[in-house]
Parts: structure tokens; C-alpha cells; sequence
């Protein structure tokens, strides 16, 4: 049954813009009548609902959907909403990731292009369901810090899709939780798996202090790399190395060869 006022008692986590995903144990939100949510709202403005309650909100496929301008907005409003250290799980298209995945050859098709384009602008299939919105990693975490949210949980979807977890805090007291947000703020991407477990043992085993650790990516080749060339070049870095290293030796061994050939040609 569709309510026009929270319903009592009010669950501890809540689902904005749950569309038809209605799951039990939420406060399920939508602006949208049909799809038959605990609550009709707009997601932008909850003032009905109270400040520092729940302890978990899910926002999948909706940060998107509103228009640029309201984005900071919902992420106050949201953040208004979660209890001190309470998570914020996010799901939004990475822009970058699409234009990549748009650059591929496999992609070139006229086909296969609208069919990633159908993902950078929405389905359209009713008011509400179009992307008004584009997000890249830096600025959906400059926008998560603006409103006391820092990442704790980052990954990369089908290729496309950013799902990301934040916690209403000033500092992260959890070894992994700080391993996700140095990796996304420093790098701009998710740990791997693998990272994470060797980042894991630094910190646990007292070999590297946070600071030490921060270090450590700031000083790496991959942020080296990403200062200088366009992200989605990581997979061919070595190539793009050596290519540059190859490069210098030639720029240096010329001008020592034309000298040589001076002296040595008369």
C-alpha cells in the first residue's frame, strides 16, 4: 500500500528512488505512484522524515536522474538522514567509463553505440527516467566530502557503473574502509582485491603507518602514470614506458652520434 506519510514504526534504513526494487526491512521511496513505494516523496526534499535516523540508505540509479543543480542538494538531504557513522550506498554511471567503453573498436558499431548511449542518457521511457546528470570519481567524492560523507567502498560495475559506499564521519576508523577511500581519492579508482589484501598487511602488521601508506601512492608509478596521460591508458603503461624511455635514448644518443660523426667524417 502506497502511503502519503512515513509509515509507524519507521524502519532504520530507507531505499530512495526504489523504483519497483521494494525491499523489505527499508522505508522504500519513490516519487513515482506505480511503483506502489512505503512512501510517494520527492528524494530531494524528506523534511517529513527525521534528522540522524537511519543507519543505512540506498540510492541505486537516482543521483543520476536529477537535474545537476540538485544533486548537492539530495546528498545534503541524505546525509541530513543517516545517524552519526551510518552508510550511504550509492550506484551512478561513470562518464568516463562509458566514453571509454564507446571508444573501443568492438563498440564502433552504429548498434552497439546506441546501445551504450541508451546508458549515458537513461531509458526514457517515462517523465523521471531520463539522466540529467554525469558523474566522474573526483566529483562524486568532492560532492560526498561537501556534505560529511567519505568513501568506505568503491567498485566499478559491468564496466560502467560506479557503486560506491560513504560513512557519515570525520575519520575512518576501519583499516579497509581507509584503504578504499586513499585508493579512489588518491588514484581515482577502486582498490583491487589484491591491493587491498597487501594494503591490509602493511597496515596490520605495523610495517607502514597511514601516512606511510598515503605516501606510498602518492610517490607510485601508477600516480606518476595517471599525472600525466589519460586514465583509461593504464592497461598499455608499460608500452606507453618503455615507448617514452626509447624515446629519451634516442634524443640522447643523436646529438652524441652526429658529434662523433663530425670528428670522424672529414
Amino acid at each position: 500500500m502506497t502511503h502519503a506519510a512515513p509509515p509507524h514504526p519507521l524502519p532504520r534504513k530507507a531505499n530512495l528512488g526504489c523504483g519497483f526494487d521494494l525491499r523489505e526491512g527499508f522505508l522504500n521511496v519513490d516519487f513515482q505512484e506505480f511503483h506502489h513505494p512505503d512512501l510517494v516523496a520527492d528524494v530531494t526534499d524528506l523534511s517529513d522524515l527525521p534528522s540522524g535516523h537511519f543507519e543505512h540508505i540506498v540510492a541505486q540509479d537516482v543521483l543520476e536522474h536529477l537535474e545537476r543543480d540538485l544533486v548537492p542538494r539530495a546528498l545534503a538531504e541524505w546525509s541530513r538522514l543517516l545517524a552519526s557513522d551510518g552508510v550511504l550506498e550509492l550506484r551512478v554511471p561513470s562518464l568516463c567509463h562509458l566514453l571509454e567503453l564507446l571508444c573501443r573498436p568492438d563498440h564502433r558499431s552504429a548498434d552497439a553505440a546506441a546501445s551504450i548511449l541508451h546508458l549515458v542518457y537513461g531509458t526514457q521511457a517515462y517523465s523521471g527516467d531520463y539522466h540529467q546528470s554525469g558523474f566522474t570519481i573526483e566529483l562524486l567524492t568532492s560532492h560526498l566530502a561537501d556534505v560529511g560523507l567519505m568513501v568506505c567502498r568503491a567498485a566499478i560495475r559491468d564496466e560502467w557503473l560506479f557503486e560506491i559506499s560513504a560513512r557519515k564521519t570525520h575519520a575512518l576508523e576501519r583499516d579497509d574502509d581507509f584503504i578504499h577511500y586513499s585508493y579512489v581519492t588518491i588514484l581515482g579508482r577502486p582498490v583491487d582485491p589484491a591491493g587491498l589484501q597487501y594494503a591490509l598487511h602493511l597496515l596490520n602488521t605495523a610495517s607502514v603507518s597511514r601516512d606511510g601508506f598515503v605516501a606510498l601512492l602518492e610517490s607510485s608509478d601508477e600516480k606518476r602514470f595517471i599525472n600525466r596521460y589519460p586514465r583509461y591508458l593504464l592497461p598499455y603503461r608499460e608500452r606507453l614506458t618503455d615507448s617514452v624511455r626509447a624515446t629519451r635514448l634516442v634524443n640522447r644518443v643523436v646529438p652524441i652520434a652526429r658529434a662523433l660523426r663530425r670528428v670522424l667524417v672529414p
